[in-house]
């Protein structure tokens, strides 16, 4: 006969009544949740499948939003400037950041004040930070058109000349945002074990071995993490383009979230405009969930 465990207890379910209170606690973020972003998320969705324009009777019209969004040139374009910037912003970005982490977390004089002068344009406003640079880039009396004159170079037209109005966007971008990349690079960097350099050094490895060999892989996972925010971070640039272009000139820096902006708030169309924020939300949504398998995957 099989002995019985005497230390065995019986397990108790919990109710809901016993955890009330847990639940009193969680209703608040709960409600804000629902309010702020799935309730607002359902309501876009399904404005998506209408013509609402408060200009006139909304009637339902199923997927003829989306059919006119793939066929729209305008769309398109707009889709193609927006995967321009944010190929533009987010590679520079993280090499710029990565970069200045290595150098940085060596024992050199002055690190911190230079850790602290490379993270201040994070900490800018976003607005401040763009008028500043409407200003530098400013084609008669800017301070970049000043030093180009000065060298014996013409002045050039930022923001007004549709080659040059995007880098011009991307330049400012990944002066705030390397920043960040830099940040998260160090805290990476931090992580990995010296013994590993040690033994690399005593082997006869060079620094520029020692970096490709060891901190690079080393830090794959912050560098995959990284590239998934700044993605999803440059897919919704909105700010910087609404004060220094308005998605001009020509269009060349009219990115998807300026035009829905324009298509809801300019025309009218609140229906279409739905449409391409849910495409947006979609996109996002695909590049989120492929991160976060990976990760995991890493992880284990």
């Amino acid at each position: 006969m099989a002995l019985q465990n005497s230390t065995s207890r019986p397990i108790k379910t919990v109710s809901f009544h016993q955890n009330w209170s847990a639940y009193a606690f969680l209703a608040p973020a709960l409600v804000i949740l629902f309010l702020s972003l799935l309730l607002p998320a359902v309501a876009t969705l399904l404005m998506s499948f209408t013509d609402v324009s408060f200009l006139k009777p909304t009637s339902f019209v199923g997927f003829d939003n989306y059919i006119k969004l793939f066929n729209d040139a305008r769309f398109q374009q707009a889709v193609g400037n927006t995967i321009h910037y944010t190929i533009g912003v987010t590679f520079p970005t993280m090499v710029l950041g990565l970069l200045a982490a290595v150098a940085l977390n060596q024992k050199v004089p002055g690190r911190m004040a230079f850790r602290t002068i490379f993270y201040l344009p994070v900490l800018t406003s976003l607005i401040a930070a763009a008028v500043v640079w409407a200003y530098v880039y400013e084609p008669y009396a800017g301070p970049l058109n000043g030093v180009l004159t000065r060298v014996g170079l013409p002045p050039q037209p930022w923001l007004q000349n549709p080659s040059l109005a995007m880098n011009s966007l991307i330049i400012m971008a990944i002066w705030r945002d390397f920043g960040t990349a830099m940040i998260i690079y160090l805290a990476g960097l931090q992580d990995i074990p010296n013994d590993l350099y040690e033994a690399a050094r005593l082997d006869g490895a060079k620094g520029k071995d020692i970096f490709l060999r060891i901190t690079v892989p080393m830090l794959s996972s912050v560098t995959f993490y990284l590239l998934i925010i700044l993605i999803v971070q440059t897919f919704q640039v909105f700010g910087a383009i609404y004060v220094m272009t308005q998605g001009g000139p020509l269009g060349s820096t009219e990115t998807v979230v300026y035009q829905m902006y324009q298509t809801a708030f300019g025309y009218t169309e609140f229906g279409y405009s739905a449409a391409m924020s849910t495409i947006l939300f979609l996109t996002i949504l695909v590049f989120s969930i492929i991160g976060t398998r990976i990760m995991r995957r890493k992880d284990v």
